[in-house]
């Protein structure tokens, strides 16, 4: 096993392997996702509790890279820690204005990092394939999710993909058009809008596909999507940084955008054509 492997976060090993895991494995993820502290028991206890058998919890253990259930409880323990660690040090800026913008820097590199390790690129491609066969593209978000749904729409409209975050119609309403043959995109990040959730909810009893972009596996989000981003957004402020959702979003464009390339190129130069009267021109 690699040194960086050995340093990769119990949360993004377990977004790489999700797919993969068996019934007992789901189980046992779901439990230490719920209940974290359940991390600091045995693999005895930890089987019994989701009554499953204690191979199956060490077989999970490897199944994310680790040499055994001691290896993982081990790490989320120190993981653990580091949080605590990181939670006492909000706001805390180094003495100048240049650190402090090179630590903000630092973070969102490290945030982006972590959300690329995070993708799976099977799920990259489904979404992808989502996004452009969808008869309609609604996006849902509360607080800073509403922004990220604006510029989400901006972009995906840029690329020939009309998309709709329009916060005048409440959520329910929204959804309540949507088929199965659209896409609920939302955003939902701590704290957690409880309208946005019953949106989504809502929607996925009506079998409309959901892609869901949130902070956390564990978040509620994650349980009511069809396809999940995590995005890691630590910041210095109490808020979610908007460097890995840009990334993100940058990446579907660009993605949906090659599909149909000449299209959306000839597209690009009409809509400048038709603007331009509309901007300062230095000629």
């Amino acid at each position: 096993m690699t040194k960086s492997h050995v340093s990769e976060p119990f949360m993004e090993r377990l977004a790489k392997q999700l797919n993969g895991l068996t019934d007992g494995q789901r189980l046992i993820a779901n439990r230490l996702l719920e209940e974290p502290a359940a991390a600091f028991n045995s693999a005895e206890r930890l089987a019994k509790e989701v009554q499953v058998s204690v191979p199956t919890a060490v077989r999970f253990a490897q199944t994310l890279g680790y040499a055994g259930y001691g290896e993982m409880r081990q790490a989320l323990v120190s993981e653990a820690r580091e949080k605590r660690g990181k939670q006492a040090r909000f706001l805390q800026t180094p003495s100048s204005a240049m650190r402090t913008l090179e630590e903000v820097l630092r973070r969102d590199v490290a945030n982006m990092e972590s959300t690329f390790r995070k993708v799976n690129g099977q799920t990259l491609e489904d979404v992808v394939s989502a996004l452009s066969k969808a008869r309609h593209r609604v996006i849902l978000g509360r607080g800073i999710s509403c922004h990220m749904a604006g510029v989400l729409a901006y972009l995906l409209t840029q690329v020939g993909l009309t998309s709709v975050a329009d916060q005048s119609v409440d959520f329910a309403t929204q959804t309540s058009q949507l088929s199965a043959k659209d896409l609920l995109i939302a955003f939902s990040f701590h704290p957690y809008s409880r309208e946005t959730l019953d949106a989504v909810a809502y929607a996925r009893e009506r079998h409309v596909p959901i892609l869901g972009f949130t902070d956390r596996l564990d978040a509620p989000l994650s349980r009511l999507g069809s396809w999940v981003f995590p995005l890691s957004g630590e910041n210095l402020l109490y808020s979610h940084s908007l460097a890995s959702f840009m990334l993100m979003a940058n990446a579907l464009a660009v993605l949906t955008a090659s599909k149909s390339a000449a299209k959306n190129i000839h597209r690009f130069k009409e809509a400048e054509r038709i603007s331009k009267p509309l901007y300062h021109s230095e000629e």
